[in-house]
């Protein structure tokens, strides 16, 4: 999808008695270009490749849900409209006193150390979920001058910016999905970063270094387990900072990350989502 494309598709979920966390979560595992919460609905955002793959997975997906406890329509958009909907809905967020996220489409003059400004597009990631907020807020306690920084399910790129912002050395940044390349490059040059960093595209969980000092994984419950794993064997645990974990998986995931001689330094609960930080004993 380039920005001289004509439509989008555009999924409006109405909210009702239905866990809007889990449609969050699930949505979030299909190739959306951006997830937009209103006071009534989800709104959904997909290039037009592919609909009707599309249009069956959205069908899968809610068989998780009770019978017709969710409704949904769906329409095309066009592109001018596209940007329209995000400078509508996307408003500043204030993190913290220190890190504060902003439309790169308005002049921001606050005096925050860290300010992030953000073009939505082919990749996840706004700054307005929970798991980006608790990540962000446990990385500025937790970063130090000049670490080396994995960023696990990098999407946008907001987490990278963050740690470079904050004094990183470096930022290896991986996601899955070759789609976020453009706009991961794009967001972190809107914020004048223009090098210290790398992107790679490929399965994460199975990477490990002992080059790293922090690792930031965004990512979900099995994926998370599965890239700690992958480090252990190779014997080099740094700190982690683990989010994308629902409120009811996280007692075993908790029981999971003790096994590996690792102690919860600390941990966040918002809506229905958990982020820790871990370190070894």
């Amino acid at each position: 999808m380039t920005a001289t494309d004509k439509y989008w598709l555009h999924y409006e979920f109405r909210k009702g008695e239905y866990d809007q966390d889990i449609l969050f979560a699930l949505l979030t595992d299909l190739p959306c270009l951006g997830i937009i919460e209103k006071e009534s609905s989800i709104d959904v955002y997909f290039n037009t490749e592919n609909a009707g793959r599309l249009d069956r997975q959205i069908r899968q997906m809610l068989k998780f849900f009770p019978e017709k406890s969710i409704v949904y329509k769906r329409k095309r958009l066009k592109n001018r409209d596209w940007h329209l909907s995000w400078q509508k809905y996307f408003k500043q967020i204030r993190v913290s006193s220190g890190i504060v996220i902003y439309p790169a489409w308005e002049t921001y003059t606050g005096n925050e150390a860290v300010q992030i400004a953000i073009q939505p597009g082919m990749a996840f990631g706004t700054g307005t979920h929970a798991t980006t907020q608790m990540a962000l807020t446990l990385l500025e306690k937790t970063i130090r001058p000049g670490m080396t920084v994995l960023d696990a399910g990098c999407g946008s790129g907001i987490l990278s910016i963050a740690a470079l912002k904050l004094g990183a050395g470096f930022v290896e940044a991986w996601d899955i999905d070759p789609d976020i390349q453009e706009n991961f490059h794009q967001q972190l040059e809107l914020n004048g970063i223009h090098d210290r960093f790398s992107l790679v595209i490929g399965d994460v969980t199975q990477h490990s270094s002992n080059k790293y000092n922090l690792i930031l994984s965004n990512i979900e419950r099995k994926p998370n387990l599965a890239l700690l794993s992958n480090h252990a064997k190779y014997g080099h645990i740094p700190p982690c900072i683990f989010t994308g974990i629902l409120k009811d998986e996280y007692n075993m995931f908790k029981s999971a990350v003790l096994n590996y001689d690792l102690i919860v330094k600390e941990e966040m609960f918002r809506d229905e989502w958990v982020a820790l930080l871990t370190e070894k004993k």
